[in-house]
């Protein structure tokens, strides 16, 4: 019988997370209140099964041998997670993440479909020098919420909250007189406010990705964010020149960068070519067509190898 893996990272790298969260600094929202019960990831994967079978994913096990780690906790207490695949000193290393919105549902059911796939496959994948590492779920309050949300439980969208250097003059200011202070793309109080957004970071930190994948609905198109010929003065010309080889081989488009987005942060500032694969929509009943159709490319991606950055 197989059983459901779980692996726990050391309680100071949680407590480094939780510890970096700002507890007050004069937060405009009030505090929500932490689920009732203690969450592990055991509970989350049992959560997960309940919702996938709402959305009618019949043959989609989320968690039975593929390794979870919990790398930090939500707004509400409940883990934020990752599964790491192949070789784990390899160089060419890819980080896939998915669910930063959580009203955006197919996105989760390729990842989870990738998951399932790299740990059927983890020798072949070790084989070929290549690591993959998952975070299936940035935004699980807003997944778990009777009525999904884009944003956390703070009413945050995460894609806008990461620290870049143009939030404090420019995240605001562009809430408000392009999205008209939408509710669904608050950027917060404050850059890196969320959890969410430190568990995002610490991954970064920890994985040191040479490419980012990250998966959301229902734009369909495949948007590239990163080096580019305008960077040469901090990027040599040959790491420019294949990461712009991947966007060419992926067909990717650059669809313009927000305050606090990852592509922003993860593209323009780390200079890690970062790949935002709009699915065509948020329908539940596609996911599965969605997956045959982009899972080459998403291989491809794993596959292509882009140099290290330079010291």
């Amino acid at each position: 019988m197989t059983k459901t893996l779980v692996v726990r990272l050391p309680a100071l790298l949680l407590g480094l997370a939780l510890a970096s969260f700002p507890a007050s600094a004069g937060r405009p929202y009030p505090t929500p209140t932490p689920l009732a019960s203690p969450w592990s990831i055991s509970t989350w994967c049992q959560e997960l099964r309940n919702e996938i079978k709402k959305l009618g994913w019949k043959d989609l096990e989320p968690c039975t041998s593929i390794p979870w780690t919990e790398g930090g906790r939500s707004v509400l207490g409940r883990p934020l997670v990752t599964a790491e695949f192949g070789d784990p000193n390899s160089s060419n290393t890819t980080l896939v993440i998915s669910m930063v919105h959580g009203d955006e549902n197919t996105p989760l059911y390729s990842v989870l479909q990738l998951s399932r796939f790299l740990a059927e496959n983890n020798q072949n994948l070790i084989r070929s020098g290549a690591r993959v590492v998952v975070a299936p779920m940035v935004n699980p309050d807003g997944f778990f919420r009777r009525t999904r949300t884009r944003t956390n439980a703070h009413k945050v969208d995460l894609n806008r909250n990461l620290p870049t250097r143009d939030w404090p003059a420019l995240a605001h200011k562009l809430w408000k007189t392009k999205f008209n202070s939408n509710a669904r793309r608050n950027p917060g109080p404050r850059s890196g406010s969320e959890p969410e957004t430190i568990f995002q970071q610490m991954v970064l930190e920890r994985v040191k990705p040479q490419k980012i994948l990250s998966i959301h609905a229902p734009l369909n198109f495949m948007d590239y964010d990163g080096p580019t010929t305008l960077a040469l003065a901090r990027f040599p010309q040959h790491y420019i020149e294949e990461c712009l080889r991947l966007r060419s081989k992926l067909k990717a488009v650059s669809g313009g960068f927000y305050p606090g987005s990852l592509g922003n942060y993860g593209g323009q500032e780390l200079g890690i070519p970062t790949l935002t694969l709009e699915l065509p929509s948020a329908n539940a009943s596609k996911a599965e067509s969605y997956w045959k159709q982009f899972r080459e490319g998403i291989q491809t991606m794993i596959d292509f190898k882009v140099p290290l950055q330079e010291p």
